[in-house]
């Protein structure tokens, strides 16, 4: 069998430059390193951005021109058959959409998969970046959809048909995260993994913590970001301390051991395509609270394998944390329940097939 020439543009670093570890690394990684390869030669461009923060145009244009200089190459002389691209927001879609717009106009069969809560409110609030969407999703073959969310999104924005949308949740090695929790622990581990910033709700979460602060549990917080500081100075002066601890970055074994010995895992986000940290944590045998936004209802059903609230809703996740506070069984059974959606729908072997009929 002739393998497809696929030229996949995405993020394949093992760490980001600022030591970060994102969802999309892991994404395009795991998927070159699949039983996809068996069918597949790849051409790999590696869009990894040197860090997360704000950076300015000049910046970004050297790379992003080198980067689509390389496309163009391979496009035009090293026999592709497929152009696919992963992308989150902004300047990061439009540069991998002129890439996707490029393979078209050469003939290749094109793939884009955007991967950004932030898409959402750009093409709600800006129309002329709608309208360059629009001309970038019109020259792809087929758009991959993180969830079902997805799919209404841009079946409603852009009346794409339904065969070129194509539904392929977020995946991750979902074994490797498994923990065996045989009791609740005491005081109950609630745990937040991601960006120290506002659009991660993690000054809600704070808010919450401050007037429950004196029920049974620790409130344990991974990641930095530009709101680092100002997130230990409200801690301290909230006199916080004995409730919350500042873990800085977490990777690999030691991120894993800390979900394995949570009980319950937060992430309040404002903004989210779908992402990998809430899988990793249904993975872990954990109970989940997170925001009704993005592909998130997608993997939790309110009530049954967890709690969702509205972005910014104190109110609301107050209760969810209490109702968990009160009744430990509950972490149990949602945790369980967790486990088990991401097991039929979240693990690299339920998506390979998927994306090998799409490049077939």
């Amino acid at each position: 069998m002739i393998k497809k020439k696929v030229l996949f543009v995405g993020s394949f670093k093992e760490l980001g430059k600022d030591g970060t570890v994102g969802g999309q690394m892991f994404a395009c990684k795991s998927l070159v390193s699949s039983e996809v390869s068996n069918d597949v030669e790849w051409i790999l461009i590696d869009t990894t951005a040197k860090t997360n923060k704000q950076r300015n145009l000049l910046s970004r244009f050297l790379p992003a021109l080198k980067r689509i200089t390389k496309c163009v190459y391979h496009i035009v002389f090293s026999k592709i058959d497929i152009v696919m691209v992963f992308t989150s927001s902004g300047y990061s879609f439009l540069e991998k959409g002129l890439i996707i717009k490029i393979g078209f106009f050469f003939n290749k069969k094109t793939i884009i998969a955007p991967r950004s809560g932030f898409l959402i409110n750009e093409v709600q609030t800006n129309i002329k970046f709608k309208k360059k969407v629009q001309k970038i999703l019109s020259k792809s073959n087929y758009i991959i959809c993180q969830g079902n969310f997805w799919k209404n999104f841009f079946q409603k924005e852009f009346n794409i048909s339904l065969e070129k949308l194509k539904v392929i949740p977020n995946w991750i090695f979902v074994d490797s995260y498994y923990s065996n929790k045989v009791t609740v622990n005491s005081p109950i581990k609630i745990l937040f993994l991601g960006w120290i910033t506002k659009n991660k709700g993690i000054f809600d979460l704070i808010n919450v913590v401050r007037e429950i602060k004196d029920r049974d549990f620790i409130l344990e917080i991974g990641g930095n970001g530009d709101e680092f500081e100002n997130l230990k100075e409200i801690i301290l002066k909230e006199g916080l301390q004995n409730k919350v601890k500042l873990l800085d970055w977490v990777y690999g074994e030691e991120k894993k051991q800390l979900l394995g010995k949570a009980d319950i895992f937060i992430l309040p986000s404002y903004r989210e395509g779908m992402p990998n940290a809430l899988i990793e944590a249904m993975s872990s045998n954990t109970a989940v609270i997170s925001t009704n936004v993005g592909g998130i209802p997608d993997l939790i059903t309110s009530g049954f394998n967890g709690f969702l609230v509205e972005p910014g809703d104190v109110k609301g996740l107050k209760t969810a944390i209490l109702t968990y506070l009160e009744d430990k069984d509950k972490i149990t059974l949602f945790a369980e329940k967790a486990l088990e959606h991401v097991n039929e729908n979240n693990s690299v072997q339920s998506v390979v097939q998927k994306f090998k009929n799409i490049i077939e």
